[in-house]
């Protein structure tokens, strides 16, 4: 915008002294006054850009020491109080970010092949996500770091070394340009083979992954691959691998935030966790060496995340210099969440508590005012429809989630939904990795058993939020409006504590369990409830 501004001063320049010279008769000068009067439509009001950036397991909690993010992207737009993933599990949840469905529908059930993870992407979705919607209404997008877990294969892929390297080749549809880890250790920020817009590393990069992803952001914002965002119509995807375990952070932050301990919250080993349903009803206390481990690992993802924020801050203040911050959407989120001695648990996600299902989501740009609150119930279902609307693309009528653009933008303050579906995906129970692009198995993961025991859906409303065990006639129930901690579960005597209950929550019970059946199945607009 600002290219055309200076252009059209040109012009002015230019129609006046030739209007001084010849009159505004001499061949040239009408035609240069209309142009200053009509400039280039794509001048005048070129399409908006977008630039999502997803962490990776990162909690509210760590935005705290993330002052860039929250100065130049909270504070200067707009922050969710009530932002849910439908599963804290990565694969999953990233599916339903480029897709704008549920996991029933998108078909990705979990990290690992065949439910879940890059092959099942690879096979449904991916030929039809969010880049695809943007390339026909001719955007230009870049991926920058993590797709979907297994990409380019999972471990154990027993095809040819050429069916390898096609794979490790590939570049899925709609983008056009590309940049992912294909092997190496890219969760440990060092020694990533990359996929560079279809060519692979000969050789692992030894830098750290985010700074090098933050220098090719700007590099993307100024140009690169044709990603020049003074032209307006791009979409940048930016994927860090922060603040995931093993909480890689450079060599100079080794002595940083060495006092802070991690936010001793109400939920925090929880004093009684006897109304929580299988293992975590039973679990001891935390010791003092299981909360020390917490303090050492929260510190480590707190030096994992600066340089992601120190990236956020240089991508606004490049944005600024170029002319191009007013004219560009800022998307701040994570893939999930973490639990790190909440109601006694581990450090971990896969579950149904606050800690890892609610996690930022921030976003400024056009139109939005700063530091708003929007206390209104999304979802990650949202996040692909809110950026076809941005750009002005239509999104398929298959979508689930709705558009939060009007939510943003001060023109309306409800959604036409008031549930959100919440679930388990399917998760590792081996104990390591099998390969090193692969995400690291929580250790909360133990035995098939307890897998079983913790399958779950849910549904969470602005007020409540409802947890159907699925293999067991349990269920868990809190107001998170009195009780956001989630320390008391008001159906722990299961159909006795219904019968106790007033009329008027009995049926709202009644309300919760019909929708969650119906949200189980629901399609497109059959989701909005």
């Amino acid at each position: 915008m600002a290219r055309g501004r200076s252009a059209a001063l040109g012009l002015v320049v230019l129609a006046v002294l030739l209007a001084l010279v010849g009159g505004t008769h001499w061949p040239g000068v009408a035609a240069l006054q209309s142009a200053v009067e009509s400039p280039d439509p794509t001048e005048r009001a070129a399409r908006p850009n977008v630039v999502m950036i997803v962490a990776d397991d990162l909690d509210k909690k760590l935005l705290r020491w993330m002052p860039q993010t929250r100065r130049l992207v909270a504070d200067q737009g707009a922050s969710f109080d009530r932002y849910y993933v439908e599963q804290s599990t990565c694969c999953t949840s990233r599916a339903s970010i480029l897709s704008g469905e549920y996991t029933h529908n998108h078909g990705v059930r979990g990290n690992h092949h065949p439910a879940g993870g890059f092959f099942r992407w690879h096979e449904g979705r991916e030929s039809e996500a969010l880049p695809t919607w943007l390339e026909s209404n001719g955007y230009r997008s870049a991926l920058l770091g993590k797709y979907l877990n297994e990409y380019p294969y999972p471990g154990g892929y027993d095809g040819t070394d050429a069916e390898k390297r096609a794979l490790e080749e590939f570049v899925p549809p709609g983008w056009q340009s590309w940049f992912s880890p294909v092997g190496g250790t890219p969760y440990r920020q060092r020694d990533a083979v990359v996929n560079v817009n279809g060519v692979v590393d000969e050789a692992p990069r030894t830098e750290f992954l985010d700074q090098v992803m933050g220098d090719r952001l700007l590099d993307l914002v100024d140009g690169l691959d044709g990603m020049d965002l003074r032209d307006g119509g791009r979409f940048v995807y930016y994927s860090s691998y922060a603040p995931h375990a093993p909480y890689a952070a450079p060599e100079d932050l080794a002595s940083q935030f060495s006092d802070v301990r991690y936010p001793r919250t109400p939920g925090f080993d929880e004093a009684d966790v006897g109304d929580k349903y299988g293992v975590s009803g039973t679990r001891p206390r935390l010791t003092a060496a299981k909360k020390a481990e917490i303090d050492e690992a929260f510190r480590q993802r707190i030096r994992a995340v600066q340089v992601l924020d120190a990236n956020v801050g240089a991508l606004v203040r490049r944005l600024e210099a170029q002319g191009t911050l007013d004219d560009t959407y800022i998307v701040f989120t994570s893939d999930n969440g973490y639990n790190m001695g909440e109601h006694r648990l581990d450090i971990a996600k896969y579950n149904h508590f606050e800690e890892t299902v609610s996690v930022p989501l921030l976003v400024r740009g056009p139109g939005i005012e700063p530091g708003t609150r929007i206390s209104e119930l999304a979802g990650n279902i949202d996040l692909a429809p809110t950026v076809a609307d941005m750009t002005g693309t239509t999104a398929p009528a298959r979508v689930d989630g709705v558009s939060l653009l009007p939510l943003l933008r001060g023109e309306a303050t409800r959604l036409p939904r008031e549930h959100l579906l919440l679930s388990r995906g399917l998760i590792p129970l081996e104990k390591e990795a099998l390969s090193a692009v692969e995400e690291y198995p929580e250790t909360v993961v133990e035995s098939p058993r307890r897998a079983r025991l913790s399958d779950f859906n849910a549904v969470v409303t602005e007020r409540w939020k409802l947890v159907d065990y699925i293999n067991s006639d349990r269920e868990e129930l809190y107001d998170l409006r009195h009780d956001p901690d989630e320390l008391t579960n008001l159906m722990v005597g299961g159909w006795q504590s219904l019968r106790l209950m007033p009329p008027w929550q009995r049926d709202l019970v009644r309300d919760l369990r019909r929708t969650l059946r119906e949200l189980l199945d629901c399609e497109a607009a059959g989701c909005r409830l």
